[in-house]
């Protein structure tokens, strides 16, 4: 796990943020590990990270976002490239995440391990409502055939949720976002 520190007294060579306030984040595999109290109150307010005990935890993607819009002391283009590692999708996701926070909906990264966006209703808080739709982000050049959609249906059927594609095109401003659901005439 690597430390991040932001007191400018501690190793400069760790040291990768200007404010010094003498506490700090971590930099896990697949998280940033918020532990200042007053962060991690604004970071909840946002509708962002899971609390545990003394801490929050972010993905990778979430944190990007909160580094771009100014609420991290991080770099967005340091955490990108973490999270390109991971996910070759990394940087559709982010512009979906980007699209819809900026449009004000809370989406998150899945904490599952699956490769779907959770997208909360406008104007609700994770905690206060469930999320209503997954959604899977593709590339303009997606091909949607029965055999793909197949088991990403299954799985938002299974988690009671409907399942939008998002198709990203990064010449255009804004993604194409296609709900599908499973009917059953019984």
């Amino acid at each position: 796990m690597e430390k991040i520190t932001k007191n400018k007294s501690e190793n400069k060579s760790e040291d990768k943020t200007a404010n010094g306030t003498g506490n700090n984040i971590e930099i896990s595999e697949n998280y940033l590990i918020i532990k200042e109290k007053a962060l991690i109150l604004k970071l909840r307010s946002l509708g962002a990270g899971v609390e545990e005990t003394e801490e929050t935890k972010l993905t990778l993607l979430e944190g990007a976002y909160f580094a771009d819009r100014g609420v991290l002391p991080l770099k967005k283009e340091e955490i990108m490239k973490m999270a390109e590692k991971k996910d070759k999708l990394a940087n559709e996701k982010y512009f979906i995440i980007k699209y819809l926070r900026d449009r004000g909906y809370i989406v998150r990264p899945s904490l599952d391990g699956s490769p779907f966006l959770r997208l909360h209703r406008k104007g609700y808080r994770p905690g206060e409502d469930k999320t209503y739709y997954l959604i899977e982000v593709a590339k303009k050049d997606w091909q949607g055939s029965p055999e793909k959609l197949v088991p990403s249906l299954e799985f938002a059927g299974r988690l009671r949720k409907e399942l939008v594609i998002a198709i990203v095109d990064e010449k255009k401003d804004d993604p194409t976002f296609i709900k599908f659901a499973r009917m059953n005439f019984e």
